[in-house]
């Protein structure tokens, strides 16, 4: 079974200085490479599992992708505890960066509650 993204040691190398100098597409970039390590950020299908997704962005710019074995839409974020949040990406990249890099204790226990159940 892969590692969970957010185990990584790319998450644990971000910073929230780094994250916040990045640009909009650098953010995405970086969310890819954590959320799809085993592919190198190419997305996977949360539905069915297939490798082939095309991209079809939404009029506002979200990045989407269209699995060709089941023609399910899916987002960056579809199959994670941020799937139906609607904060920008750069929100999601600085928790999980703070969460990865705290020291464990109570503090970083308390916080994963937060994070896990109060949607």
């Amino acid at each position: 079974m892969a590692q969970h993204f957010l185990l990584s040691a790319g998450t644990r190398s971000l910073s929230a200085a780094k994250i916040m100098r990045m640009s909009d597409s650098g953010v995405e970039n970086v969310f890819l490479r954590l959320r799809w390590p085993e592919t190198d950020g190419k997305p996977v299908c949360p539905n069915c599992g297939c490798a082939i997704c095309y991209a079809c962005r939404r009029p506002a710019g979200q990045l989407r992708w269209r699995c060709k074995a089941c023609r399910g839409d899916f987002s960056i974020t579809s199959g994670t505890l941020f799937a139906w949040h609607k904060l920008p990406l750069r929100t999601y990249l600085l928790a999980v960066a703070g969460f990865c890099n705290e020291v464990k204790g109570i503090v970083s226990r308390r916080r994963a509650s937060v994070m896990l159940y109060e949607r």
